[in-house]
C-alpha cells in the first residue's frame, strides 16, 4: 500500500529521471512593481485533469503556470503563527504589513518565472492546496482567481486505486481513496460557497470533449481570452515537476470517462455510500 510519504518518494524519482525539457532561467526581481495583481489558482483533487489543465493555461500567451510548487502551505503557516507576527511587530510591522511582506516573498518565484516567459499573470497548480485555499486566499489578500476542476468522482477513486495512491490513514485503498475524494470536493465546495465572485468551475468531461467552449467560458470570467494554442500544448516546452510522468507523453485531447462502471456492485455499493451524494452534487449519475 502505497502511503503518502511513498508516494511524494515514487514522485521524486520521477523527476530526477525526467528529460531536460527545458532550463529555467532564474531572474533577480529587483523590485515591487509590474507584479501580477490577480494570479490564478488552478484548485482540483488528484487524478481531476489538473496536469492536463496546467499545461493548457501555461500554453496561454498571457499565463505562466509552472509545476506544482507545494511550498505555500509553509507560508500560510507564517501567516497565521502569532509567534511569528511578534517577530513582526518588532520591526513595527502590523498584520496587514507583514501579510503583504510575506506575500512578496511567496510569489516571487511566479512572479520571476511569468517574466522569463513574457507573460503577465501566473497561475499556480497544486493540488494538495485544495485543503489550503482560504489561508492561500488571505495570504494574496482576496486577489486571485480561482479554477475548481471537477471530473466525476468516482473515476476520480478508479484511477487513484489503480495506481495504489493514498493520502489518508485509512487501512483499506478503496476506502482510503472514497474518504479522500468526498473530503477534499467538501473543501472545494466550501471554498466555492464562500466566494463564488472569484470562483469558477472547469468540467473535465466537457474540457475532453468539447475543449474550445469549455476553454473559452472558463477564460472569460478570468477576464483573458481563448487561444487556440491552448489545444495544442504538448508542441510546447513545460518545465516538468513531480506530476504523473506519463503527462509528458501526452498528444492531443482525449478523456478518460466512466471507468468506474468495472466495479464490482459490491464497489458501487460502498461507493454511493461514501461518495455518492457528492457525485449527484455535482452533477453526475452514479446508476
Amino acid at each position: 500500500m502505497l502511503k503518502l510519504a511513498e508516494w511524494y518518494g515514487k514522485r521524486v524519482v520521477s523527476y530526477v529521471l525526467r528529460p531536460r525539457v527545458i532550463v529555467q532561467e532564474r531572474p533577480v526581481l529587483l523590485g515591487s512593481d509590474n507584479i501580477c495583481e490577480h494570479p490564478i489558482f488552478l484548485i482540483g483533487v488528484h487524478r481531476s485533469g489538473t496536469s492536463l489543465v496546467r499545461r493548457m493555461f501555461n500554453s496561454h500567451s498571457k499565463i505562466a503556470c509552472p509545476p506544482e510548487t507545494f511550498y505555500l502551505e509553509h507560508y500560510v503557516r507564517m501567516l497565521e503563527d502569532p509567534v511569528t507576527f511578534s517577530g513582526y511587530e518588532g520591526f513595527g510591522y502590523d498584520r496587514e504589513a507583514m501579510r503583504a511582506d510575506i506575500a512578496a516573498t511567496a510569489s516571487r518565484l511566479h512572479e520571476a518565472f511569468r517574466l522569463t516567459q513574457g507573460k503577465e499573470r501566473w497561475a499556480d497548480k497544486t493540488p494538495q492546496y485544495v485543503w489550503w485555499t482560504e489561508g492561500i486566499d488571505r495570504l494574496f489578500g482576496g486577489r486571485p482567481y480561482y479554477v475548481l476542476i471537477q471530473r466525476h468522482p468516482y473515476d476520480i477513486v478508479f484511477s487513484l486505486v489503480a495506481r495504489k495512491w493514498r493520502f489518508n490513514d485509512i487501512e483499506d485503498l478503496f476506502t482510503s481513496n472514497l474518504t479522500y475524494v468526498r473530503d477534499s470536493v467538501a473543501k472545494m465546495n466550501e471554498f466555492e460557497a464562500a466566494h463564488p465572485d472569484r470562483c469558477i468551475r472547469l468540467r473535465y468531461e466537457t474540457l475532453t470533449t468539447n475543449p474550445t467552449d469549455e476553454l473559452t467560458r472558463v477564460l472569460t470570467f478570468l477576464g483573458e481570452q481563448f487561444e487556440p494554442g491552448m489545444l495544442t500544448f504538448y508542441e510546447k516546452s513545460h518545465n516538468q515537476g513531480l506530476e504523473d510522468p506519463m503527462v509528458l507523453g501526452t498528444r492531443g485531447i482525449s478523456g478518460s470517462h466512466e471507468n468506474w462502471r468495472s466495479w464490482t456492485d459490491a464497489q458501487k455499493q460502498e461507493a454511493a455510500q461514501i461518495l455518492g451524494e457528492t457525485a449527484k452534487g455535482l452533477g453526475y449519475s452514479i446508476q
